[in-house]
């Protein structure tokens, strides 16, 4: 029997993901562009990434909370860079060649991946607003309050609670896990905009307070903790804009179905999420002078 024949076994087979196996020389390109840009920036946020959890792990004066989060950012888009993306070329590959097994499994690893690390990176950019907010409200308290330890618990609480929720889309049919996804979500971003709106209030009140006072250093430690509020923000508008396209095809999907257009839709914003991955690392070596030089003592020393 072939492969094709197998379909409808296969689509049973397939949880509850839906199938569409629409041909087009449109579809056939669109697949093969999508597998190579998938393949170059999987090394990219492999390298990128790892290059900051090894700089963080050599370098003292960066185990921090801030930093330590930005570290289980890093792990999660390296996840994204080992598995999520490999998978995806390999459940491209297996589309291309009607191959429905190498299509299912490859499909069922991509999406529950990235599920998992799209999780983690919205709960700990959450994690990251309330620190940042809480350095710059509680001062000199902050530092007896917000240790690292206690940083990499709730680092370590973020996988976990994300796995959990992750593993619900095997047991609750898509409206109840959707629901539950997006109340998650919404949550997550109503706290940090909450955080930043509070952040931006309190820096404008301590620049006028500092600028009165003329106190040189408390200046360019306040212009030096903006301008990594301002990354993190820039980080967080990346995930919003991806999840917002993505949301708005979910929504498309359930009211016209699985169509050629919608697979498309797909396959486009999920490979500009999968390239956020590689772009976050750049976006912590360009701004933050802290991690560009210890990045580059790094090198020097591996090199």
């Amino acid at each position: 029997m072939s492969n094709l024949s197998k379909q409808e076994d296969f689509e049973l087979s397939c949880f509850n993901l839906e199938v569409n196996f629409a041909t087009s020389s449109f579809l056939n390109v669109t697949n093969i562009v999508t597998a190579i840009v998938n393949s170059v920036f999987s090394l990219t946020a492999v390298l990128w990434n790892f290059l900051f959890i090894l700089t963080y792990k050599r370098t003292p004066s960066l185990r921090c909370p801030s930093y330590t989060f930005l570290c289980c950012l890093a792990l999660s888009d390296l996840t994204v860079g080992l598995i999520v993306q490999p998978s995806f070329v390999a459940h491209k590959i297996g589309e291309i060649q009607h191959d429905f097994g190498i299509y299912c499994s490859t499909r069922i690893t991509s999406e529950t991946t990235t599920r998992v690390c799209s999780g983690v990176s919205i709960l700990t950019l959450t994690a990251i607003a309330v620190e940042r907010y809480l350095e710059l409200r509680l001062h000199l308290r902050h530092k007896e309050i917000v240790t690292n330890f206690r940083t990499v618990v709730i680092a370590i609480l973020l996988w976990c609670i994300t796995i959990i929720l992750a593993g619900l889309w095997f047991v609750l049919d898509w409206k109840k896990f959707n629901a539950i996804i997006a109340f998650c979500m919404l949550s997550c971003l109503i706290v940090t905009l909450w955080a930043y709106s509070r952040i931006y209030k309190e820096v404008r009140r301590h620049r006028r307070v500092i600028q009165s006072q003329e106190q040189a250093t408390s200046m360019r430690n306040m212009i030096k903790f903006g301008k990594s509020t301002i990354t993190m923000v820039y980080i967080l508008g990346l995930y919003v804009i991806s999840n917002a396209l993505l949301t708005g095809v979910v929504i498309a999907h359930r009211a016209q179905g699985y169509t050629e257009s919608i697979k498309l839709a797909y396959i486009y914003i999920s490979t500009c999420t999968f390239i956020c991955s590689s772009i976050n690392p750049v976006l912590y070596f360009w701004r933050i002078s802290d991690i560009r030089h210890a990045v580059i003592r790094t090198v020097k020393a591996v090199a």
